[in-house]
């Protein structure tokens, strides 16, 4: 399971707490001073017989060795170490509860930093629907081997009341803040991140420059590791790029199995791209039947005539596809699918002479 520590994000709050604990401290050593000297002065004892005795009636131990016996001095003890102990330990438990009440609301709210290494950085979130497409990708990281241990942390403006209840059930924490200030970035250990993502906000009008902003701010902070960024006008890609984003990919709200395979293998981005795009490779569909060959050499032939690339066939009798098969598996197709350059020319026919020679 992943382990998560982390402190309080700013100064301030350490500082308080820091304070409260001095103050007290200062409170129970003033009670104990004030206690000794009445001792000395009501009951008459050394300076080591009163701290003895302010001792062991503040530790409730009281031997009976030594003890008040005036007026004064047990109205003291009374005042001193009883009211003012019962005081102290109240105050002191109470602050303590709202320690740990104040806590739980900041890692709840993202104002705590978590210290975290080797984690999985998401920047920004989508306009709609951001809930469930990060539900949706963590849990896509999660099942991979790379993924499945590792931290995931949210930077986004998005939820001051806290990440919905579905993704921190996947163990999901947030910084509260901008990736787009170098402050934001230090709390989210940004430099330290195995991989960052960098969202793109459709709904605002400078997503892209706003986008550029994030990845420039990384790499001067010295992040060295990869940073995958969403762009929303392809004129902007080569800027992007240039900033220091090692892969730049259009928003895909409904395919996030894409950015994970972006991040846990480099460069499946551009293939996945080229296929949903003009101007690049094209899968398509050849309604020719095809029998009694493997798939291994099948491929061959169809590779070696230049026809195209297969990655699947339809089932002659289900029609169901299967995709990738094993170089030995026998191919009983009604159709097959290649990956062919966009005006490569394969027709059906070439299809069928290739698949026929075999």
């Amino acid at each position: 399971m992943r382990r998560l520590l982390g402190r309080k994000t700013t100064a301030t709050d350490g500082t308080k707490t820091r304070r409260a604990i001095a103050v007290l401290v200062i409170y129970l050593a003033a009670i104990g001073i004030l206690h000794i000297a009445a001792m000395i002065t009501f009951e008459g004892l050394s300076f080591g017989d009163a701290a003895w005795l302010t001792m062991t009636t503040v530790t409730t131990v009281g031997y009976g060795d030594v003890s008040a016996a005036s007026a004064a001095g047990r109205i003291s003890t009374v005042l001193l170490l009883y009211i003012g102990g019962i005081f102290a330990l109240a105050k002191g438990a109470g602050d303590y509860f709202d320690y740990r009440a104040s806590k739980r609301l900041d890692k709840i709210q993202g104002r705590w930093r978590w210290n975290l290494q080797d984690h999985v950085l998401l920047i920004n979130a989508p306009a709609t629907g951001a809930g469930l497409y990060f539900e949706t990708l963590v849990r896509e990281l999660h099942a991979t081997e790379w993924g499945k241990d590792r931290n995931i942390l949210i930077l986004a403006e998005d939820w001051p009341d806290g990440l919905p209840a579905s993704l921190q059930r996947l163990d999901v924490v947030q910084v509260y803040g901008s990736g787009a200030t170098e402050d934001g970035l230090i709390m989210a250990d940004a430099a330290r991140a195995a991989a960052i993502i960098v969202l793109a906000r459709e709904a605002e009008f400078r997503s892209d420059a706003i986008t550029f902003d994030i990845v420039h701010r990384l790499r001067a902070l010295g992040r060295e590791g990869p940073v995958l960024a969403e762009c929303v006008d392809d004129r902007n890609r080569k800027r992007i790029r240039a900033a220091g984003a090692s892969a730049v990919l259009r928003p895909m709200r409904g395919y996030p199995e894409m950015m994970v395979r972006a991040v846990i293998a480099p460069g499946s981005e551009q293939i996945l791209v080229d296929l949903f795009t003009s101007g690049g490779d094209e899968c398509v569909r050849y309604d020719v039947a095809i029998t009694g060959v493997s798939w291994g050499v099948l491929a061959a032939s169809l590779i070696g005539k230049d026809v195209g690339t297969p990655i699947a066939y339809a089932d002659s009798a289900t029609g169901d596809i299967n995709s990738n098969p094993l170089g030995a598996h026998i191919v009983d197709a009604r159709a097959i699918y290649l990956l062919v350059k966009q005006g490569n020319g394969t027709s059906i026919e070439d299809v069928r002479r290739v698949a026929g020679s075999i």
